[in-house]
């Protein structure tokens, strides 16, 4: 049995964020579709990143009004 190449979880959200090479991908994705604990892992670093990005938080009606107020205050003197 050849010796193939394993992917670091590093590896593995480069791959996610289009971020490697053209051959590194095509590899990636070799292993994802070949290798059943690669694809788990994989599909783990997607749901987590999934997740992060309904994480993203915005900021309080106080919070902007303050700014908005300290912007108008500080306009006016100059």
């Amino acid at each position: 049995m050849p010796m193939h190449k394993k992917f670091t979880p590093n590896d593995l959200l480069l791959y996610l964020y289009n971020e490697t090479k053209m051959t590194e991908s095509v590899l990636i994705q070799k292993a994802i579709d070949f290798d059943c604990e690669t694809e788990e892992e994989f599909e783990d670093l997607k749901a987590t990143v999934k997740q992060l990005d309904k994480l993203l938080e915005t900021p309080s009606k106080h919070c902007v009004d303050n700014i908005l107020k300290y912007s108008k205050v500080t306009s006016l003197l100059q």
